[in-house]
């Protein structure tokens, strides 16, 4: 297989329009993400509220975020996105109010089917599985939010996590596949 027919068989499905519009956005936010201090923040931000399905509040994000189909993307009020993270809105990303991400964390709506060996796996489209970030989460650092999952009110995500299954409210996660390792609502 050549790269064109790769191409050909990666974007199946996109309209000229969408593969034009993931470029464009593509190339913005690589070049936003070069820009240090709050000018950065203050100019991926506008960029993010342009590019995605809804925002309705700030959003402060780091330099070197990757977004890819952020016209599938909703978020709430005050959303904070640290540095390194990638976020692919194939299949759709509710993300709630008052929620973190810490760095390096990875949340992908989409997977890659593994039965039978062919197609080659590179060469399939992925299967769009819708992930929600309910209000008032963290996720920690070096995190993975894997495809279809709920994540409810007032989590936390420890860092280096791997999260397969949906969470419930208030809860500690932590570990791969995360498990609850405490809980937010009750005092210490």
């Amino acid at each position: 297989m050549n790269y064109l027919e790769f191409l050909k068989e990666k974007t199946k499905g996109y309209s000229l329009r969408l593969a034009f519009r993931l470029e464009l956005e593509s190339l913005l936010f690589g070049v936003s993400g070069l820009i240090p201090t709050a000018l950065g923040v203050l100019i991926r931000g506008i960029l993010f509220k342009i590019f995605c399905k809804e925002c309705s509040g700030f959003s402060w994000i780091q330099p070197r975020v990757i977004f890819v189909h952020s016209e599938r993307i909703k978020v709430g009020k005050l959303f904070g996105v640290n540095s390194n993270s990638y976020i692919n809105g194939i299949g759709g990303i509710e993300i709630g109010d008052y929620v973190l991400l810490g760095s390096n964390v990875t949340i992908s709506s989409g997977v890659h089917p593994i039965r039978g060996v062919n197609p080659p796996i590179i060469t399939r489209q992925s299967i769009p599985k819708k992930i929600v970030i309910e209000d008032d989460v963290w996720v920690g650092s070096n995190a993975v939010i894997m495809p279809g999952i709920r994540i409810a009110r007032g989590t936390v995500i420890g860092a280096n996590s791997v999260v397969t299954k949906d969470t419930l409210p208030y809860t500690v996660m932590a570990g791969s596949p995360a498990r609850v390792i405490n809980r937010r609502d009750i005092d210490a």
